[in-house]
């Protein structure tokens, strides 16, 4: 695969606004001029104008791990002022025309639990998540898959796979039911009630066609929000203690909970393992495996070569969004260090 990624104008795109978009960012569906064909067009974060590079970046990096993700490539238009704006450009991940539907998962968290929090996540459990992709139809590979993205969001330290950073794709052109009533909570019946509204649920979506959507919306990682002098700081420090601290410590957490309780990564994978050893060890090998830190240095020095070589020379990207040497290292040495304590994990896992 091409390690460099290709820049692509899109001022020229035209909106289409007959299809939702995926996740909470700023975003819009454009339509490639040649073709026809549909892509997201995801604006960058005003507060970290290169944080698209890291929604890049992970996805080359997925695709190096053989995973199940969406390509993303650099995309720049023009904003009100006519000055140049980026983010990032990804084809649709379902196709409307042949009636395929893009349901994130909060929608089969709902009608797993009908009172679901919506806002800060407390609801966004494991358990509940399995419960969600079985009453889906999903198959073995599915819930594969998924424990291949919570793995591999562990590596790039991504702490916001919220409900709507994950989703099912169907074949159907039927309307998702709307979450039951729940009833009261002092009703005798409630658990009776809840079984025989989760079988019903089971019944309506075992004619579906239902898989595990590739992964997106991975940019929330990779230090993301860091600015580049704190970087350096870590980086200069011998011990790398505050490194350490960022890839593994209190705040490198998992938005998906277990039990009710947001844990650390590592701490919310040696759970499942213990639940699911099967699946989760599958996933740790697989992903452990396939990373190569020499591949991974290639595609850090190389990513932004094309950008560099001839978005800067034509003065099309201001100096806010490009991708500064201090935060490739800062990448680089994240990757290793989160890799090397999965692979701890995974031989705790093995026992």
């Amino acid at each position: 695969m091409d390690l460099t990624a290709q820049p692509v104008y899109v001022e020229h795109w035209s909106i289409y606004s007959a299809t939702s978009t995926y996740g909470k960012r700023e975003k819009d569906v454009r339509v490639e001029p040649s073709n026809g064909d549909l892509f997201f067009y995801k604006h960058s974060d005003k507060r970290y104008p290169w944080d698209f590079w890291c929604e890049v970046i992970a996805s080359k990096l997925g695709q190096l791990l053989g995973l199940n993700i969406a390509p993303y490539e650099p995309a720049y238009s023009k904003d009100g002022s006519g000055k140049y704006i980026w983010g990032c450009l990804s084809p649709l991940l379902h196709n409307p025309k042949e009636g395929e539907e893009f349901v994130h998962g909060q929608s089969y968290l709902q009608m797993c639990k009908p009172d679901f929090e919506t806002h800060r996540g407390t609801d966004h459990d494991y358990e509940l998540i399995q419960q969600a992709l079985h009453l889906a139809g999903g198959h073995v590979e599915d819930f594969q898959k998924f424990h291949e993205m919570l793995v591999f969001d562990a590596l790039i330290c991504n702490r916001d796979r919220h409900q709507e950073n994950w989703a099912l794709i169907r074949s159907s052109k039927e309307d998702l039911p709307e979450p039951p009533l729940a009833p009261p909570e002092e009703s005798e019946e409630a658990e009776a009630w809840g079984k025989l509204v989760k079988e019903m649920l089971r019944v309506i979506f075992s004619g579906l066609s239902a898989r595990l959507a590739p992964i997106y919306d991975s940019g929330t990682s990779l230090g993301h929000n860091l600015l580049e002098a704190r970087m350096s700081a870590m980086l200069a420090e011998h011990s790398r203690e505050g490194l350490q601290r960022f890839a593994t410590g209190s705040k490198a957490t998992a938005h998906i909970r277990w039990q009710g309780s947001r844990l650390r990564h590592d701490e919310l994978l040696r759970n499942i393992g213990k639940a699911s050893p099967e699946m989760l060890l599958a996933a740790l090998t697989k992903i452990t495996d396939a990373f190569d830190p020499q591949v991974i240095a290639e595609l850090l020095e190389v990513i932004d070569a094309k950008v560099v070589r001839e978005e800067v020379k034509k003065e099309l990207i201001p100096a806010a969004y490009m991708l500064n040497p201090v935060r490739k290292s800062f990448i680089r040495e994240l990757l290793y260090l989160r890799h090397q304590e999965l692979c701890k994990l995974r031989e705790q896992i093995r026992g």
